[in-house]
């Protein structure tokens, strides 16, 4: 692990944006990962399901990139590419031949700050994340993995899942979504990493180009609930808080 570490540089940008870069020159491509602190344990009641709900948003469009255009240009330029949520964070990534790392820089501090959130399409894919919900509920699993949650972590926002649930899904407007696109997918609330092969001191100039002068933005100051120490048996959940983070 600590061989694996070699080489890792830390810098942060004035706006708050954490970068972290590793150089492999052996490797043939580079890859950028974006990853924001936002979500399930950021949301609440009414706009549960939101941050995988902005996650697929930011593919329909900025006002550079337009609908497809992002995974076009992607795919054209031999790339892999996509997005996932999770409890604690959303994140994106494009893995890129090296030659054409700053195709993936361009477009994540591009959709940083200037997705279009469409209307139609906003209710459009209200369509596809409910079908997600759907889905999921179609599996015992699942529906086994939501009941423990819910019953394990009862102040947390832990507790909801992470598509959210049915009745925010379909009461959830554009304006909510925008409301935590702004507040939540800013610089200071977000690291950009890279690996791969460039030059380290030329990767930091262009993603301070890139990223330097979108605004670091103000979260959310709404604090999240502490889960009271678990009374089950054993105490397995005892001391568990609110505070963990990516």
């Amino acid at each position: 692990m600590a061989k694996m570490l070699d080489g890792v540089q830390e810098a942060v940008l004035g706006n708050g944006l954490k970068v972290i870069t590793k150089e492999v020159p052996t490797s043939p491509a580079v890859s950028s990962w974006v990853w924001y602190r936002a979500g399930s344990r950021n949301e609440y009641s009414g706009i549960t399901g939101i941050s995988h709900w902005v996650e697929h948003m930011l593919f329909k469009g900025t006002r550079k990139y337009g609908k497809g255009k992002i995974d076009l240009l992607l795919s054209k330029h031999g790339g892999s590419f996509n997005a996932f949520t999770g409890e604690d964070h959303t994140t994106y990534f494009e893995t890129l031949p090296a030659r054409h790392m700053d195709l993936g820089l361009r477009m994540e501090a591009d959709r940083m700050q200037n997705a279009l959130f469409d209307p139609r399409e906003t209710e459009s894919e209200r369509t596809v994340v409910i079908s997600e919900r759907e889905g999921a509920e179609n599996q015992p699993a699942y529906l086994l993995y939501e009941e423990v949650i819910s019953a394990a972590f009862r102040v947390h926002p832990y507790h909801n899942p992470v598509v959210g649930w049915m009745s925010d899904l379909r009461t959830m407007t554009r304006e909510d979504l925008l409301w935590y696109y702004g507040t939540m997918y800013v610089p200071s609330n977000a690291f950009l990493v890279v690996a791969g092969r460039f030059d380290t001191a030329k990767a930091l100039e262009r993603i301070e180009e890139l990223f330097g002068a979108i605004p670091p933005g103000e979260m959310d100051p709404r604090p999240i609930p502490e889960e009271p120490p678990s009374t089950g048996r054993g105490g397995w959940l005892s001391g568990a808080r609110g505070t963990r983070s990516t």
